[in-house]
């Protein structure tokens, strides 16, 4: 899906400066970035809300890997 927005002024020099250092190909690449870390920031502060340390993230994922593999591979014995 394609949107059109307006950028002007400081920001649309910020955006091309970003761009010419090489740091992104393209505003609209700069841009989904932005987004991207708007969503992190956004789900950082709902796990922060129920008491959930994002650095603990990894910890949980790696725990929560761990049981789903031992119960596959404990069907399969």
């Amino acid at each position: 899906m394609n949107i059109s927005i307006e950028i002007t002024g400081e920001i649309l020099n910020y955006l091309n400066s970003k761009v010419e250092s090489g740091l992104y190909k393209s505003r609209s690449e700069a841009i989904r970035d932005a987004i991207r870390e708007m969503i992190r920031n956004d789900l950082e502060e709902q796990l922060r809300l129920k008491g959930i340390s994002p650095k603990n993230i990894k910890k949980l994922r790696k725990e929560a890997a761990g049981e789903i593999i031992a119960k596959k591979y404990k069907k399969l014995s």
